[in-house]
């Protein structure tokens, strides 16, 4: 019986660090690959008098291309302070997501 108290109190202690929640491994914030970069300068009605053409316009947006350089532009109205256009340039890896 003397045995048997000091192996039940082992164990008692033991499965209290088992108790304890786990923290999970940290993880990197999510990232993703990205083609665009904003050009919060541009507008459609810029491009087009700086003379890019539109190569094909979908509902709500412009695709507008001179030589090498192409352009999306959003087509209806912006409020103050969002991005009208986007360039597409080569795909960067690893940009937060947001």
């Amino acid at each position: 019986m003397k045995t048997l108290l000091p192996l039940a109190l082992g164990c008692l202690t033991s499965g209290a660090a088992w108790a304890q929640p786990q923290q999970p491994p940290q993880q990197k914030p999510p990232t993703r690959v990205s083609q665009y970069s904003e050009a919060p300068a541009m507008s459609p009605g810029l491009l087009i008098s700086t003379g890019f053409d539109i190569k094909a316009a979908i509902p709500g947006g412009l695709w507008m291309q001179k030589d090498k350089d192409v352009y999306f532009c959003n087509s209806g109205r912006a409020a103050d302070g969002e991005t009208l256009c986007w360039k597409l340039r080569v795909p960067v890896k690893g940009q937060s997501c947001q």
